[in-house]
């Protein structure tokens, strides 16, 4: 179902929204709310409607006192089980009933999903991810979550947006091999779509013959057997052959050679490309990325040989030398992407938490600080700021820097867990005990087990 745009609304859907408007700009919040209600139940694929609801929503909530949003938030919990129960039913009606959920509780975890799932059910693609986004403000550093968007980007063909989200799934989960596999996925099919190898329509249909379709089939998937990988290698490689210039092919070969273990073969491959394009911040992760699983595959061998002669000094020399020599490739990595893209602050956060995991704080606090400046690592930037400060023994400083964090968290995640307590332990370092201890109630709260927040109430 296509977005309707507020000139297709019938002369009463039109009215109701001039009314709501009005009530936005006289602050009418909950009598706007209930306009824009009305217009969404008669035109549900109405996305500018939706989300200046969401909008009103938040401001509403955000005028609450502390303890009307927690009561909110309980008491929306019943009605957002509700909805759920009411979408494999009726999705649409799932939709009006989780709207009423966030008209009160507009960060509900549970009403955000239904809503997605409800208008993807519908057809109504640009409205879940809508949804899906909005959840993801609340749950910014839930991985899940993220996955899902970046599937959801996939299936819509949406590529640029689904690499960016597995992006993200990479800076908060590195390992992650699925999440790899599937930003790679998402970056050669738009640079096949850039390249005009992907047109409206049926992709399959487009295919010389069923046995190419059948090759893409076995590309998308995550986990690949040997056997499979083979025959990818050989198909691409064919691929390379009949069209040599070609560097979406040549890209896509290197990856498979890396997956296959082939590193050599990999960096080869990645090195001719980038010998003939621009520079591009993407090719010259891949070629770290290609040099970093080379050294886990050495170190990998190293620690499996220790295990049946622990007692070998040298081979744990050898060991302790591989693992030194990967963390220093890596910090040298990142120190000249930051000089070659200064303006990436990603690169830029990426150098901070290097330098802060190695001890470097002043290194740091001045790659945090720029990349504070980053809209989706700028509450991770200012945790870090704030634990380097405490680092540097300038508690007032940190705790600045975790209360502005906190401040732009909605919702309690992991994150907002971590900075919390960060900030209880600075409380702390101040002698402010009642200020610590009501951050660790926050958390204990939610999490009586988180750290060691038991034992700093006092509850053993």
């Amino acid at each position: 179902m296509a977005v309707k745009p507020l000139d297709e609304l019938p002369d009463l859907g039109r009215q109701l929204y001039k009314k709501a408007n009005d009530a936005v700009n006289r602050q009418i919040y909950g009598y706007a709310i209930d306009l824009l209600n009305q217009i969404l139940e008669m035109e549900p694929s109405f996305l500018d409607g939706r989300k200046l609801l969401r909008g009103v929503q938040w401001r509403q909530f955000q005028g609450m006192g502390t303890i009307k949003q927690k009561m909110a938030g309980m008491s929306s919990a019943g009605a957002a089980m509700k909805a759920q129960g009411t979408l494999k039913k009726n999705p649409a009606q799932a939709m009006v009933e989780a709207e009423r959920v966030l008209n009160g509780d507009p960060g509900n975890a549970t009403a955000l999903g239904v809503l997605a799932d409800g208008a993807e059910a519908t057809q109504m693609l640009e409205t879940a991810a809508f949804a899906l986004e909005s959840l993801r403000q609340t749950k910014p550093d839930d991985v899940k979550l993220l996955k899902r968007l970046g599937e959801f980007y996939n299936r819509t063909g949406e590529n640029e947006k689904a690499r960016q989200v597995y992006e993200l799934v990479l800076k908060l989960k590195p390992d992650d091999a699925d999440a790899f596999k599937a930003m790679k996925d998402a970056t050669a099919k738009g640079a096949l779509q850039k390249g005009g190898w992907e047109k409206e329509g049926d992709f399959r249909g487009k295919m010389k013959d069923q046995e190419e379709a059948k090759s893409l089939e076995q590309e998308s998937r995550v986990v690949k057997s040997d056997d499979m990988l083979g025959n990818l290698i050989a198909e691409t490689e064919q691929k390379l052959q009949d069209q040599p210039s070609n560097l979406a092919v040549a890209r896509q070969l290197a990856r498979y050679y890396r997956e296959k273990g082939r590193f050599d073969d990999a960096l080869s491959i990645f090195t001719q490309v980038q010998q003939h394009q621009a520079a591009d911040p993407a090719l010259e992760k891949e070629i770290s990325e290609t040099h970093l699983r080379r050294m886990d595959a050495e170190i990998a061998a190293k620690e499996a040989a220790l295990q049946q002669t622990p007692d070998n000094e040298a081979l744990k020399q050898e060991l302790a030398a591989a693992q030194q020599a990967r963390e220093e490739y890596l910090l040298k990595e990142s120190e000249q992407r930051v000089e070659r893209y200064p303006n990436d602050l990603s690169f830029r956060f990426d150098l901070g938490e290097l330098y802060f995991k190695s001890g470097n704080i002043k290194g740091a606090i001045e790659q945090f600080q720029k990349g504070i400046k980053h809209p989706q690592l700028r509450t991770r930037a200012l945790s870090f700021l704030g634990q380097c400060f405490m680092a540097q023994k300038l508690a007032d400083l940190a705790i600045r820097q975790f209360t502005a964090a906190i401040s732009e968290i909605v919702g309690m995640d992991d994150l907002k867990l971590e900075v919390l307590y960060h900030l209880g332990v600075a409380y702390e370092t101040k002698g402010l005990k009642e200020k610590a201890d009501e951050c660790y109630q926050q958390i204990y709260e939610v999490d009586m087990a988180y750290r060691d927040v038991g034992k700093r109430l006092g509850l053993g």
